[in-house]
């Protein structure tokens, strides 16, 4: 059995780095599995907090308070075209604006902006934003895949953006999608 005292220990790591491992392994043991992690839930206001309507609850990083509203962005497709030797897939990615109890407020400003990259390197996408809006979507296709190509997948990216009394909502999604043959 190696020695983990002060300083001996028969893998060669230095003693730093093997306290280090000695204290993680303890942890895992005492954890049972480790899970990967997980989000945690919109926690919504408490009897006695103001409610995500009331102005001054703020969002983003601030000092422990609930974000007053939520930022999501989504990216669906809505089918598939042909021109007889190649195809592809019609996009639709969207922001919308929303408090914690999912429904739709105005924002003060929002857009979106989604680009669908082919392993070939080719490139489409779109934007759109708006001034006191809930929702914006761009509509577009991702690149022609021809239909003998191997290689059929496409990269779907959308950055997502928004202000709200001066508070500033990002957020991204992305997706793969196999284009059929």
């Amino acid at each position: 059995m190696a020695n983990f005292g002060s300083g001996g220990n028969a893998s060669g790591m230095s003693s730093s780095r093997n306290r280090v491992f000695i204290a993680f392994a303890v942890a895992a043991f005492s954890l049972g599995t480790v899970a990967p992690a997980q989000a945690d839930p919109y926690q919504l206001p408490g009897i006695n907090e103001p409610t995500p309507e009331d102005p001054g609850t703020g969002g983003g990083s601030g000092g422990g308070t609930t974000a007053a509203y939520v930022l999501q962005g989504v990216i669906q497709t809505e089918g598939t075209e042909s021109d007889g030797t190649s195809r592809r897939v019609k996009i639709r990615g969207y922001s919308r604006f929303a408090t914690p109890g999912n429904d739709r407020r105005d924002a003060d400003y929002i857009n979106v902006r989604c680009t669908a990259t082919a392993q070939t390197g080719a490139v489409t996408g779109d934007y759109d934003s708006e001034n006191g809006g809930a929702l914006v979507d761009v509509h577009f296709e991702t690149p022609w895949i021809p239909n003998g190509a191997v290689l059929r997948t496409v990269h779907v990216a959308c950055t997502h953006y928004a202000t709200k009394a001066g508070v500033v909502y990002e957020t991204t999604s992305a997706t793969d999608i196999a284009v059929p043959y």
